[in-house]
């Protein structure tokens, strides 16, 4: 992306284009279209580094693991051992959602012991998702794909 414009003529956060979504989100592709097309009145070069988190805050996230692979290496290099129940239940955990950092703020840790690890993710941005909905339905709730750092402290995550 090389240019940008304000929207907050449109809607002034994100939390409250997803609270409304059905109004604000033709509005904002009006938007985006006339950006990438050169069009949009008060574009601006965008600079990654002014860039913030477009959801500092959330109500809450979850984190689920896809690749059983990448969780043998990483237990595998903290010396850990695979949990049996890990090859049947699904590795699902809901995170701390109160400070979510921007693409070049800095990632601050009080230690290295605390086994700090980083790895880039794809993050789902959804409405309310009915509890059992079917595959095919599910695809309706999705929102906003992101790209992400998820930050874990590896030596404080229970077994």
């Amino acid at each position: 992306m090389r240019t940008a414009a304000i929207a907050d003529a449109i809607v002034p956060t994100l939390h409250r284009a997803l609270d409304d979504w059905t109004f604000y989100a033709p509005q904002l592709l009006d938007l985006s279209d006339s950006l990438n097309q050169g069009r949009a009145r008060h574009s601006f070069a965008f600079d990654p580094k002014a860039g913030m988190a477009p959801l500092p805050r959330v109500f809450q996230w979850s984190d689920g693991s896809a690749y059983v692979n990448h969780v043998e290496l990483v237990r595998r290099a903290r010396k850990a051992e695979m949990p049996p129940e890990f090859w049947t239940d699904p590795l699902v955990y809901q995170g701390g959602s109160d400070d979510l950092l921007g693409p070049t703020d800095d990632i601050v840790c009080a230690s290295e012991a605390y086994g700090i690890d980083f790895e880039a993710e794809v993050a789902v941005i959804t409405t309310d998702v009915p509890m059992a909905v079917k595959p095919a339905d599910a695809l309706r709730h999705v929102r906003l794909l992101m790209l992400v750092n998820d930050v874990s402290l590896r030596n404080l995550i229970s077994a």
